[in-house]
């Protein structure tokens, strides 16, 4: 693979040190932070965002917990597997629930200020693929709530975050973590710590339709790949089913929490064509098979209305977007899919590490089996808290029989002489390209085309010096690509228009690895 990214040099760069860094602060670095800072270590929260600007503090409709009294972790755990459609880790899927009814509860205690009814109690709502009301909400944004109030216990103990900053290279040496180049787009400079988490969330920034709450996702995971980290799984993207469908708006997520309240889907001749509880993935190539055939889908809040739910104080959030769009008075609302949640990721155990000694993932970012090949709704935010605690205890054991390292071995620097004028014409060209031949449904003409024409991207871009985010993003698109070819049958959120049905032999693991080369591997 070619070294696009060596512009710096080590020796002549500024430098920091700190115990442990932590690249992202959505949910899921925010939850590793306030634990480590329980644990008595202060990291340093790198983001290339202000910390409510994330897609975790995006999240509508809430968090999937057994606290129900005719609930328990082994039922959310046989539903979980259920929607993973035979790829979930049962072994981490079991930490998941088991552990997630208490870390639920210590987001209770910390404050988070959950919908109740009159006693007092939680008010749980169903979503799709649930066999039970388990999903814990505040209105229609938890992941802000969540967020919230993380961010501020964490403020309570003095920890800052340095926004606007970006992740453009992570040093390895002999497969042990030393460091990482951040730049600002001003200045880089060189980050000297024991281990470093990422918790960068996902690459649905990839597709053209996407709900993510950044123009550009999942660089990170190309930084990290390139350092020497497994990638798993990456041909597993989750469309959201119903994200607003209107010319010239972005694709605003509408909550799956909508549809566990009763609202339907309905195509332009009023007819109801599949059953809106679904997993995620049938609803989503349901919906998309109604536009192939030139129909058009809407969400229909009739029955909401008819249930006497006062649509504006469960959904605000979503009502106040209806509103800036002129629909606040409609019962139909214009949906179709959007790239959503990135299943595949860093290869991750629950606590956190990765192949790379010091280097761990949590979060969107990370791929532990728990989702399999399609995530359950409201599993994501549970994770991020489940995981981000474990990984908490990770570091801190690492980092006690951990040292800073001073000496880092030179880098061979290779400079590029020209300068790309319009990145964004590339950026949507690459996103254009992976919606129409690695969406929804996909089959081997349309994935070679992709992979020819991000070939010759990567190859066009290599000319310049002001790409790495752009670089980085091609050859994490190529990596999808070849995941998806390389998995010939249909399961979970994969679709393939030419191997239609699951077949065993493809009930592995798809492993990518520093040279491309890839393995299917039973976990």
């Amino acid at each position: 693979m070619k070294r696009y990214l060596t512009e710096f040099d080590t020796r002549i760069l500024p430098e920091e040190t700190v115990d442990t860094v932590i690249i992202g602060a959505g949910v899921a670095g925010l939850s590793t932070a306030l634990q480590l800072l329980n644990l008595g270590i202060k990291p340093l929260i790198i983001s290339k965002k202000e910390p409510n600007i994330s897609n975790s503090f995006l999240a509508q409709g809430g968090i999937a917990a057994a606290i129900g009294k005719d609930d328990s972790p082994e039922l959310h755990f046989i539903d979980t597997v259920k929607a993973g459609k035979g790829l979930c880790i049962e072994k981490n899927v079991r930490v998941l629930v088991e552990e997630g009814l208490e870390r639920v509860v210590d987001l209770i205690t910390l404050g988070v200020p959950f919908d109740k009814d009159e006693a007092g109690l939680p008010l749980l709502t169903k979503e799709a693929a649930h066999s039970r009301r388990r999903v814990l909400h505040v209105k229609d944004k938890t992941g802000s709530a969540i967020g919230k109030t993380l961010y501020h216990e964490i403020k309570k103990r003095n920890l800052d975050i340095e926004t606007c900053f970006y992740l453009e290279e992570i040093l390895v040496e002999d497969n042990t973590f030393k460091g990482i180049i951040v730049s600002n787009n001003i200045e880089k400079k060189l980050i000297r710590s024991k281990s470093l988490v990422l918790a960068t969330g996902g690459y649905s920034p990839l597709y053209k339709r996407n709900t993510s709450a950044y123009k550009v996702g999942g660089d990170v995971l190309s930084v990290a790949f390139r350092a020497g980290i497994i990638l798993k799984d990456l041909e597993f993207i989750q469309f959201h089913p119903t994200a607003l469908n209107l010319p010239n708006y972005p694709a605003y997520l509408i909550s799956e929490a909508v549809r566990g309240e009763g609202a339907i889907l309905v195509n332009d001749k009023g007819e109801r064509f599949v059953d809106e509880l679904k997993p995620r993935d049938e609803v989503a190539r349901a919906i998309f098979m109604q536009y192939k055939q030139g129909r058009k889908v809407f969400l229909d809040i009739t029955p909401l209305k008819e249930k006497k739910i006062n649509f504006e104080k469960r959904f605000p959030s979503i009502y106040k977007m209806l509103e800036e769009v002129g629909l606040k008075d409609k019962n139909l609302i214009p949906v179709s899919p959007a790239a959503h949640y990135s299943i595949g990721g860093i290869e991750s155990e629950p606590n956190g590490k990765t192949n790379i000694q010091g280097i761990f993932s949590v979060g969107e970012i990370s791929c532990t089996g728990i989702h399999g090949a399609n995530r359950l709704a409201s599993n994501s935010l549970l994770e991020c808290i489940v995981f981000g605690y474990k990984t908490a205890y990770s570091v801190y054991l690492y980092n006690m029989y951990s040292k800073i390292d001073r000496k880092f071995s030179e880098n061979n620097i290779q400079k590029q002489k020209k300068i790309l004028e319009d990145k964004d014409s590339v950026l949507n060209n690459l996103k254009k390209l992976m919606w129409n031949n690695v969406g929804l449904i996909r089959e081997e003409k349309s994935l070679n085309e992709a992979l020819k024409n991000i070939q010759k991207l990567e190859e066009q871009l290599y000319n310049y010096r002001n790409v790495r985010y752009l670089l980085d993003l091609v050859y994490l698109a190529k990596a999808v690509v070849l995941s998806a070819l390389n998995r010939k049958e249909s399961r979970g959120t994969h679709f393939r228009l030419d191997f239609p049905n699951e077949s065993n032999q493809y009930k592995k693991h798809t492993k990518i690895y520093k040279n491309l080369k890839i393995n299917m591997e039973v976990n």
